[in-house]
């Protein structure tokens, strides 16, 4: 977990976590990513930030093959303080 500056943007906590979830599943990858948000959320907002980010990992493979992908959700919070997340607003 680090806080991160954007150029184009408020800065934002970051959380890196491995899962054990395909990337290409999406659906179940963001039940996860809600969880994970469920606590991570206190920590953006005692860093008092309006953004949070949180990267899963999956990894595939094993002994010295492995390969891997990953995907971020990016939250942020309104001006209403509701926290929202940006991969609401994609067409699914």
């Amino acid at each position: 977990m680090a806080k991160m500056d954007f150029t184009n943007g408020d800065p934002a906590l970051v959380l890196n976590y491995l899962t054990d979830i395909s990337i290409d599943d999406k659906v179940a990858l963001r039940e996860e990513v809600d969880e994970v948000w469920s606590v991570f959320q206190r920590d953006v907002e005692n860093a008092k930030l309006k953004s949070g980010v949180i990267r899963a990992t999956h990894v595939e493979g094993s002994g010295f093959v492995k390969s891997g992908q990953g995907y971020g959700f990016v939250f942020v919070k309104r001006d209403d303080g509701k926290w929202h997340c940006l991969d609401d607003n994609k067409q699914k």
